[in-house]
């Protein structure tokens, strides 16, 4: 994920991208199907 952001991959910016995909998750934009594993809800 940090790739395709274009971020550089470090293990700040690693936990900073997990925080903002939680915080999707939480907002119900994305799920969580399995642990580390994000996807687009179904309609």
């Amino acid at each position: 994920m940090c790739e395709a952001m274009d971020v550089e991959i470090a293990p700040s910016n690693i936990n900073n991208v997990r925080l903002k995909l939680k915080r999707l998750v939480e907002r119900e934009i994305l799920v969580e199907a399995e642990q580390g594993l994000f996807t687009l809800p179904l309609p």
